[in-house]
């Protein structure tokens, strides 16, 4: 008897853990329980539901991936590989003889070992470990003293292969086998930045950000424009924020934050000036890890990477158009140092909300009906994902 109370006991706490059940009307619904972003076995749950299922940044079609004889060679030359972790997976991303870009699972089908480290220029991958060799399209085609060993098929032990797929200069990879395609995933992402002029853009700076909070503590920060008065008072002198907007779709959410007009004599003392194209900033937030910031002369991306149930990776990468003139390196520098103000701004409160969820007066709350519908529509996400395993 005491073995089924044990077990009954078990299903219910398992039950509790993952009750992410959000009212599909905003106006009735409650917030996350505070447990799903303080509970281990939630972030586990999260990482083979969530991000094993869907598309994931993983680099760009203007990768380094070292020199040759002198030359720096990139992801898009042939014969070229890096290495990334997703999650906690380990991924290799390859450009074949032939031209292909692929990605695999980084680990050896042997004993585990990484077949690949850094990024470089190889005709063939040799594990690290035990120097077994695997072609770039990911055929196992070198087992160093095996012999001996009884019903082994070394066409059967190649790498495990990733869907890869890319848009414009962005390579993305997704562990399932089956789902929506990067396109469907995206949605009209695509088309709402049509006016922002892709071609020519390069990776200006990079920066890592650890944070003392759960990775949906970020993102619902992220979602919402509801705390800019209060947390960035820089950012809103650049805002229109009484026109600020969040519009959701499937799988993303894009919010609009309307440049203000410039007054004659503010332009050098402005960080956001009216480009060519767009004329607003768009902010668009992909589930579940990745927000695509669009100003009117560059591009920021964010990856959200959670390292432990309390502890998150967010990776800004700027990208801007004539990246070695002087005028673009100084307007590059006036804005990521602007946003590093606003990302340490974030971290801040961030933290401090890390810290409120595991506060005994604390479980759920209530969303702001005019200003967070985007986190509703991140937590609605979340439940189907993490219900459904789809």
């Amino acid at each position: 008897m005491a073995v089924v109370q044990w077990l009954c006991y078990l299903f219910a706490m398992t039950n509790q853990r993952m009750d992410v059940d959000v009212n599909a009307q905003l106006e009735y619904a409650e917030t996350l329980a505070s447990r799903l972003y303080t509970d281990p076995q939630v972030l586990e749950s999260e990482k083979e539901r969530i991000f094993r299922r869907t598309w994931q940044l993983v680099g760009t079609l203007r990768q380094s991936c070292g020199e040759v004889n002198g030359v720096k060679r990139t992801i898009a030359d042939p014969e070229s590989f890096f290495t990334v972790d997703v999650a906690g997976e380990p991924v290799v991303v390859v450009r074949d003889a032939q031209g292909t870009l692929r990605a695999f699972s980084n680990v050896c089908r042997h004993r585990a070992g990484p077949i690949a480290q850094g990024a470089g220029c190889r005709k063939v991958l040799n594990c690290r470990y035990h120097g077994w060799t695997y072609t770039l399209d990911g055929r196992l085609i070198g087992t160093p003293e095996v012999e001996g060993m009884e019903f082994f098929d070394r066409s059967k032990m190649g790498m495990v292969p990733l869907r890869c797929e890319t848009w414009q200069e962005f390579i993305f990879v997704n562990f399932a086998a089956e789902g929506p395609s990067l396109t469907e995933h995206l949605g009209n992402i695509p088309e709402l930045a049509r006016e922002f002029p892709f071609e020519g853009l390069a990776v200006t700076e990079r920066r890592d950000y650890v944070v003392n909070c759960n990775w949906k503590v970020y993102v619902d920060n992220y979602l919402e424009g509801y705390h800019i008065p209060i947390v960035h008072p820089g950012l809103m002198k650049e805002i229109d924020y009484p026109r600020y907007r969040c519009e959701t779709f499937r799988y993303h959410s894009r919010q609009l934050g309307p440049v203000k007009e410039v007054k004659q004599g503010e332009g050098r003392d402005r960080v956001y000036l009216p480009g060519v194209g767009l004329r607003e900033a768009l902010y668009f937030w992909v589930f579940p890890n990745l927000m695509l910031n669009f100003y009117p002369d560059n591009v920021q991306t964010n990856v959200i990477v959670p390292l432990g149930c309390d502890k998150t990776l967010t990776i800004f990468e700027w990208y801007f158009h004539d990246g070695d003139s002087a005028q673009a390196q100084e307007r590059a520098a006036k804005a990521i140092a602007f946003s590093d103000v606003v990302q340490q701004e974030d971290m801040q409160i961030c933290e401090a909300v890390q810290k409120g969820l595991r506060s005994s007066t604390y479980d759920r709350g209530r969303y702001s009906v005019k200003r967070e519908n985007g986190v509703h529509h991140f937590h609605r996400l979340l439940a189907e994902f993490l219900k459904n395993g789809k």
